[in-house]
């Protein structure tokens, strides 16, 4: 499921603005430490509400100023710790067009029980009362339970969460059709048609009770332990990379709920980033997925000139080495890729990416971008599109395909770098000799048919459904977005779908064949001859890729799996005059479904 996709749609902005009122209501609670904290971090436009909203009062909501704390929150009916805001959005007319309810998050020591009601479930009974007023309330300004935005931070995640599943039993369900959105939230209410949960695995408190809400000693029994678990309403690989996080050390002691420093430190720092909006900003948020690895930057002034922002290994990670994101800042940030297929943004700022392996794709943004590649210049063929994107193809399929848009210089070597100035028609440098684009082809945004020529051509489809074949000689194809036909031919080509679901023959020929994005069919059913290499059997970040062959070839999917044999790290299957490799690729790791036969 996309990352943002919410009850059938794209939910990005309101997850951006929903965290901005979740993080208010939490800078709130901590009054003059949560002002100092903003000041601190140049956030101060974070204590107060976003843009368009206002807070409302007791005499608003028709309640006693008794039940207001010096704060400005409705406090719950029996614990003054626990804390809500109402609040409501004013549009250009001037009328109120929706309302939102903020759960504040711990603040003080008082909040501590409220996590043993947390987990029973019992926590959002202290707010019945001023729930129901709000729904007077917005039936009074026309609105319904779809006009309300609920959400909080923390603890008050845990509130949303409980409201949530409860929803059809408070105030005789008006918000069952709410909008709910929890942030760093320790327990997780497991239903993704209702609830969107949003937090890094590297905090210990997000997803620390499980969907434990109906037994004191299992919530506790699930914080003691934590589990790197996936749930249906919650994106699970995240990894807010702070100072703390590229400390090789982290989590600096058990993966609990318990390790104050290793397990709380991101779970503060959080609260003075951005990183979901920056996921929800960010040119790859469309391919995104729920369970991508996404990894956002949030380190300090001090940390992040000298250290390098990336998927590393950790005790609270499993997916090093997956396909990942590598998100930086609006400031200078430094961003290495991994040995898969990666996409790095680095926003505002003079940025530097490191790329080694695998079909990577860059996008520089703002400031003056570098990219260090790996290898010498001399292992690649440079080629610059109409819109400016910059491919650097790696000649021996050694380093892969690199696409770089709003990226001003490149690199090659650490110790003395050899430097490349980006212009439209070379890569330039004073030192060295010039790199001169090769020729190529290109499709429009629409759906073309291209055909290559009898010697070396490189095509690529662009935006739409593309039918792309290579003729004779050793090509290049790259489908683009959409879902692409790309056909090798003779030769020893290389075809690489991209994004969408693509449908990749190689042809006669020593052939490399890389998917991307998207479910893609490598298509074995008609010619099956040479030595072909998918550098990415269902390792995109997302999709299900198959692979299909001729029933005279194999009469059933078992027969197929049956012929694989391990080579090395690469499953591998051969037949009369061809063979496959699955790079990187277990024989365990493969199923029925992955085999398709016609």
């Amino acid at each position: 499921m996309a990352l943002f996709d919410y009850k059938g749609r794209d939910a990005s902005a309101e997850v951006s603005e929903a965290f901005n009122l979740a993080r208010y209501g939490q800078l709130r609670a901590f009054g003059a430490l949560g002002e100092l904290g903003t000041t601190l971090t140049g956030t101060s436009g974070n204590f107060s509400p976003p843009a368009g909203w206002h807070d409302l009062t007791a005499a608003d909501m028709n309640l006693s100023a008794n039940d207001v704390d010096s704060f400005g929150f409705f406090h719950g009916s029996t614990s003054l710790s626990a804390q809500v805001k109402i609040l409501a959005y004013t549009g250009a007319s001037g009328a109120i067009e929706r309302l939102g309810i903020s759960f504040a998050g711990t603040s003080d020591i008082g909040d501590l029980p409220d996590y043993l009601t947390l987990a029973k479930g019992q926590y959002l009974e202290q707010f019945v009362y001023v729930l129901e007023a709000a729904a007077r309330f917005a039936s009074a300004h026309g609105l319904t339970g779809e006009d309300v935005v609920v959400t909080g931070y923390s603890l008050g995640g845990g509130a949303t969460n409980i409201m949530a599943e409860r929803s059809s039993a408070v105030a005789g369900g008006f918000y069952d059709n709410a909008n709910y959105f929890g942030f760093d939230s320790p327990n997780i209410y497991d239903n993704g048609a209702k609830i969107m949960n949003f937090g890094g695995e590297n905090d210990l408190v997000y997803r620390s009770l499980g969907t434990s809400t109906d037994s004191i000693i299992e919530g506790v029994t699930e914080a003691l332990v934590h589990k790197d678990r996936a749930f249906g309403s919650s994106n699970d690989n995240t990894v807010l990379f702070n100072d703390f996080y590229a400390n090789p050390l982290s989590p600096f002691g058990p993966t609990s709920v318990f390790n104050v420093v290793g397990g709380w430190n991101s779970h503060v720092t959080n609260l003075f980033s951005d990183a979901f909006a920056t996921m929800a900003q960010s040119s790859f948020a469309s391919i995104m997925e729920q369970d991508s690895a996404i990894v956002v930057s949030q380190l300090s002034d001090l940390l992040r000139p000298v250290t390098w922002v990336e998927d590393v290994a950790r005790d609270t990670s499993s997916h090093f080495g997956a396909p990942a994101f590598i998100l930086g800042s609006e400031k200078a940030d430094l961003l290495r890729d991994g040995k898969a297929s990666d996409f790095l943004e680095g926003f505002a700022g003079n940025d530097r990416f490191s790329l080694s392996t695998g079909n990577d794709m860059v996008v520089g943004g703002d400031g003056t971008d570098t990219v260090q590649l790996a290898g010498a210049i001399g292992n690649y063929e440079a080629i610059r599109l109409s819109d400016g994107t910059l491919v650097m193809h790696a000649l021996s399929g050694q380093y892969g395909l690199k696409e770089m848009t709003s990226v001003e210089r490149i690199e090659f070597g650490s110790l003395i770098p050899t430097r490349y100035t980006v212009t439209n028609s070379k890569l330039d440098t004073l030192l060295f000799a010039d790199k001169t684009y090769v020729a190529r082809v290109e499709g429009t945004a629409g759906d073309n048919t291209l055909t290559g020529t009898a010697g070396v051509d490189r095509i690529f489809g662009l935006a739409g459904n593309d039918v792309i074949r290579g003729g004779g000689g050793n090509d290049l194809l790259h489908g683009g977005t959409g879902n692409d036909q790309l056909f090798g031919d003779a030769g020893d080509d290389e075809l690489f779908g991209s994004i969408g679901n693509d449908a990749l023959t190689g042809g006669a020929g020593n052939d490399r064949l890389s998917g991307g994005v998207g479910n893609d069919v490598f298509d074995f059913s008609k010619i099956a001859s040479g030595r072909d290499v998918i550098t990415d059997f269902n390792k995109g970040v997302e999709g299900h890729d198959t692979l299909l062959f001729s029933a005279s070839l194999f009469k059933t999917a078992d027969a197929a799996l049956s012929h694989f044999v391990q080579s090395g790290a690469d499953a591998v299957l051969s037949w009369l005059g061809g063979s496959v490799v699955l790079a990187d690729t277990k024989i365990a790791d493969l199923h029925h479904g992955d085999i398709l036969i016609v």
